[in-house]
């Protein structure tokens, strides 16, 4: 097979399994710009709530500031889209040029072979051509030749087609890829118009909230015993289910260890807990993240900073909050201005859900994932659920952020 003709079924080869790729890489980014869109969506709709309590929250700001992050990442992400439109075009443009030149000659060739089948068109001929040869052994390889020449004439017409064919979608892919980047360079300079949008929101709500510095103080506070409050319960709560059991003589808890022997039931479930880290539910339908775990500035009181021992999640009013995983209501505790929380048991893992207004289970009940808990509190800073997870180990209990559990 000649050089062209292979460089020619090879290009034709190469474009067959990068179309896949490039299509997978599409499929990634176009499933990421519709998981921010649904984000920003529920973020607007929550800040709109907040708006009508006509009044100025700390929780308005931190909506503002994860719509604005999400806003950036939408753009980032389309900026991302862009490049790969733009990639495409410039590698579809240089490929069009190359199959342009390589059908030239395909034909050029195709041309010559048709000239040398028009010389020896008929069996005369042929067989004069055969019986020149001198010997045996040179007219095999003029039979084999003739047979090769047609079959190569044919391949060539089939591969001039195919690479017309190629061409002709490329060009078409071409001019939907344009319309396309068209289409993402106007929403962009939208989304960009929004996120100042957002920005000066986010500005305006700061300087309301500044003017009231004496009242955020006096929150901030409020919610610092708080936490101090439901970490003290739930330590209890937790410790009491997992005394350490005593022989006849000893006091209880004198070695100050926890006792983890797991039943084989808790045991399997302790064990599927673990390995759905990152794909856990959300406690509630619909909501945004407006405070995480560990230590973090306040938004608006310089110097203040506050520990988040969970995650807050703003979401609608009178929300329900799910379990995240299966499990065993091992505790439903009263916290005095902060609502109720319910603990559920998944092995050596506690998960909390707090500022509940009512709860809908009781100790010792069953309870599946997705199962509703309780109804969401709404308090000075909306409508917010909280969520701890809690690990039991063999000389405490350890904190851990529940984030990465989540499903993102």
């Amino acid at each position: 097979m000649k050089p062209l003709l292979v460089r020619t079924c090879v290009g034709l080869l190469l474009l067959l399994i990068t179309l896949p790729l490039q299509a997978q890489g599409r499929k990634d980014l176009e499933k990421k710009r519709a998981s921010l869109d649904k984000q920003i969506k529920t973020t607007t709709a929550l800040i709109e709530q907040a708006k009508k309590e006509q009044r100025v929250t700390q929780e308005q700001l931190q909506l503002l500031e994860s719509q604005i992050q999400a806003r950036e990442q939408l753009i980032h992400t389309m900026n991302s889209e862009l490049h790969r439109v733009e990639q495409r075009i410039t590698e579809d443009v240089d490929l069009v040029a190359s199959l342009e030149n390589d059908l030239v000659r395909l034909k050029e060739e195709y041309g010559r072979m048709l000239l040398f089948a028009y010389r020896n068109r008929s069996a005369y001929d042929r067989m004069s051509y055969l019986f020149a040869s001198t010997s045996f052994q040179q007219a095999y390889k003029r039979s084999r030749y003739l047979a090769q020449i047609a079959e190569q004439r044919t391949r060539q017409a089939a591969l001039i087609s195919e690479t017309r064919a190629t061409i002709d979608q490329r060009l078409s892919d071409l001019q939907a890829q344009r319309t396309e980047k068209s289409q993402l360079v106007n929403q962009q300079q939208a989304e960009r118009q929004r996120l100042n949008k957002d920005r000066n929101g986010q500005q305006s709500t700061l300087s309301g909230l500044k003017k009231e510095e004496g009242r955020l103080r006096e929150t901030q506070k409020k919610q610092e015993n708080q936490r101090r409050d439901l970490d003290a319960a739930i330590r209890k709560a937790i410790e009491a289910e997992l005394k350490p059991k005593t022989s006849a003589g000893n006091k209880p808890g004198a070695s100050g260890k926890l006792d983890l022997t797991l039943t084989p039931e808790a045991k399997e479930l302790n064990a599927d807990f673990e390995k759905n880290k990152g794909k856990l539910p959300w406690p509630v339908e619909k909501g945004v993240i407006t405070s995480r775990f560990g230590k973090q500035p306040h938004p608006v009181l310089p110097g203040i900073v506050i520990e988040n021992n969970g995650i807050d999640i703003t979401t609608e009013k009178n929300a329900t909050v799910r379990a995240l995983f299966r499990g065993e209501v091992s505790s439903v505790i009263v916290i005095p201005g902060a609502g109720k929380a319910v603990i559920l048991s998944h092995g050596v893992y506690r998960t909390v859900y707090s500022n509940l207004r009512e709860v809908s289970v009781e100790k010792g009940q069953k309870a599946e994932t997705k199962a509703g808990l309780g109804t969401v509190l709404a308090g000075d800073n909306g409508s917010v659920a909280h969520v701890e997870l809690w690990k039991i180990t063999a000389d405490g209990l350890v904190k851990v952020d529940p984030g990465p559990w989540l499903f993102r």
